[in-house]
C-alpha cells in the first residue's frame, strides 16, 4: 500500500549560482559524505536536492519534527538507479508510518532535475491529528 508520495522538480541553473557563490559549503549543507564521492556537478546535486524534497513530501513532514537533509541519503546501486538510506528522524517517521520500503527516481534535463519518492507499507496510515472524524 501506498503510504506517501513526493515530487519536486529544481532548476539545475539555481543549484549551479548557489554552487558558485557557497562552493563545496552548499554540497556540504545537503548532501552527506557518501553521496559527495566523484565528480559534484550541478546535475547531480540537482537531483539529489529534488530527491530530498520528494523524500519529505513522501513522508508528509516537510523539512520539519527534526528531519534535515542529511537524515537522507542518496546513493546509486551498480545499474545506476538511485536508492535512499534513512536516518535519525527521518527513519523514526518511517517507521511511525509503518513503512516497509521507499522507491526513489531521478530525472534530468537540460534545465531541470526531477525526483519522485514513494514510501510503501502493509497497512494504513494513522490518520493526521487534523482530519476529522467521519461517521
Amino acid at each position: 500500500m501506498i503510504l506517501g508520495l513526493g515530487v519536486d522538480v529544481v532548476e539545475i541553473a539555481r543549484i549551479a549560482r548557489a554552487m558558485e557563490r557557497l562552493g563545496e559549503r552548499f554540497a556540504q549543507r545537503i548532501l552527506r559524505p557518501e553521496e559527495t564521492r566523484g565528480h559534484l556537478t550541478p546535475t547531480y546535486v540537482a537531483g539529489r536536492f529534488a530527491a530530498k524534497e520528494a523524500l519529505v513530501k513522501a513522508l508528509g513532514t516537510g523539512f520539519t519534527q527534526g528531519i534535515g537533509f542529511h537524515d537522507f541519503a542518496v546513493v546509486s546501486t551498480p545499474s545506476g538507479a538511485p536508492q535512499t538510506q534513512l536516518f535519525g528522524a527521518a527513519h523514526a517517521r518511517l517507521m511511525q508510518l509503518g513503512g516497509t520500503a521507499v522507491h526513489l527516481s531521478i530525472s534530468h534535463s537540460r534545465e531541470h532535475a526531477v525526483a519522485m519518492a514513494i514510501v510503501e507499507g502493509a497497512t494504513r496510515p494513522p490518520a493526521p491529528d487534523f482530519w476529522p472524524e467521519i461517521g
